[in-house]
């Protein structure tokens, strides 16, 4: 692969913040949330049962989440942890955050669906 130099340091600047943004954009399109979204980001925010248990549950299925998670300790950062069939859950994302850095300990993780 070849390599280029770029000799004027604002452009490579620039040019990195661009793809920065662009590669965020992506991955937020994408439902991934960035590293660095810190709990301030969260604020407001509602994430959806996919994108919780992708970045918050080491990708376990949206019935693990349910199973070990939204029945046992019914949290209130969850609308309704029985919306019906078809329906969409609602999830508030930090106060769901700071939940799981709390009671991570609490979680059968090695449990099955």
């Amino acid at each position: 692969m070849k390599e280029f130099t770029i000799v004027n340091k604002n452009y490579s600047e620039q040019l990195e913040s661009m793809l920065e943004d662009m590669v965020d954009q992506i991955l937020e399109k994408k439902g991934y949330l960035p590293l660095d979204l810190g709990y301030d980001k969260l604020e407001g925010r509602t994430i959806s049962i996919d994108e919780f248990r992708r970045n918050y549950c080491g990708g376990r299925s949206a019935t693990w989440v349910k199973t070990h998670i939204f029945y046992p300790f019914k949290p209130a950062w969850v609308v309704d942890v029985h919306p019906g069939k078809g329906q969409a859950y609602t999830i508030f994302a930090k106060p769901a955050a700071e939940w799981m850095e709390k009671n991570r300990d609490k979680i059968n993780w090695k449990g099955g669906e």
